[in-house]
């Protein structure tokens, strides 16, 4: 983290929690984008000399990619948050380091995620692709090697845009995290042990034309105990790719045993095909388990 970074203290809610009982991860986004925000409208680039006189008006600055870590679970409302946020000049835009932590007894703060967040002046729709942080070498593949064994349509509500008409980055993790659940509850049955998100990377564009979306998720990668999923969201009015994202979820014995377990070869088949198996998507149905860092199987009550 660069010195001297913005600092904030916060409180989880009872609405961050999933119903796991854990901080739901675009919650801890939605902590993240405060410390963005707040850091970059007191920032100023180096060669200016007071605060809000960037060369770039704030409003000019739009998020174009982020990179979230999750490291560790809160599970207790009012449980105090701080957050620190930093921002870095770079050549085309601005990236903003930030980390969430919970504040302990002492005064300490144990770090629970960490982010960058890249900030940059709006792309157009039909320009060129955007930026965005990948997950080593399966996430850079724009499109599946075959059709996509997950699709869903989503809709886009008035309050998921911001003023310039893109998604916002907390209702693009909202949409990416129901996405996600789709794809993972095709397969969630025929998988044992506790999955956890461990990352997710994702990038915007500029605008969304339309009141749906159309998210085609599939496996880029399958490690031993961690498999990537890569999101897409085409705009069904117009036709752009509007967000992308990686996730990696790891596979862990249980929920005390914290220890990765690898995948049998039933389970790798199963990953890598995206079926068969017997459990239809639940497409807006409650996530039973499926939000952060406690993916866990149907009915088990874990």
């Amino acid at each position: 983290m660069p010195r001297d970074p913005w600092r904030a203290r916060l409180a989880v809610r009872f609405s961050d929690l999933d119903v796991a009982g854990h901080v739901n991860n675009v919650a801890w986004l939605r902590f993240v984008h405060i410390g963005v925000s707040q850091a970059l409208a007191s920032w100023s680039p180096p060669d200016t000399a007071e605060p809000g006189s960037a060369r770039r008006a704030p409003g000019e600055l739009v998020w174009r990619s982020v990179d979230i870590r999750y490291r560790r679970t809160v599970q207790a409302v009012g449980t105090p948050i701080e957050v620190r946020a930093k921002p870095v000049e770079q050549v085309d835009g601005v990236l903003v380091a930030c980390d969430a932590g919970v504040v302990e007894p002492g005064g300490g703060v144990a770090d629970c995620v960490s982010a960058e967040v890249f900030l940059a002046p709006p792309v157009t729709l039909g320009g060129p692709d955007m930026s965005w942080a990948g997950l080593g070498s399966g996430a850079q593949a724009r499109t599946p090697p075959r059709p996509s064994p997950w699709t869903v349509v989503l809709p886009v509500r008035v309050t998921d845009r911001t003023a310039g008409g893109c998604l916002s980055p907390v209702a693009a993790a909202d949409l990416l995290q129901e996405a996600r659940h789709d794809a993972v509850s095709t397969w969630r049955p025929g998988i044992g042990g506790v999955l956890v998100v461990a990352r997710t990377a994702f990038g915007l564009t500029q605008a969304t034309v339309g009141e749906e979306i159309r998210f085609e998720s599939w496996c880029s990668r399958v490690g031993r105990a961690s498999v990537d999923l890569v999101s897409r969201g085409v705009d069904l009015a117009g036709g752009a790719v509007v967000v992308r994202s990686t996730t990696r979820i790891a596979r862990l014995s249980s929920g005390a045993d914290r220890s990765a377990t690898p995948w049998s070869d039933a389970e790798r088949a199963l990953l890598h095909g995206g079926g068969p198996c017997a459990a239809a998507p639940n497409g807006h149905a409650s996530s039973a388990g499926c939000g952060q860092l406690a993916i866990c199987p149907n009915n088990s009550g874990s």
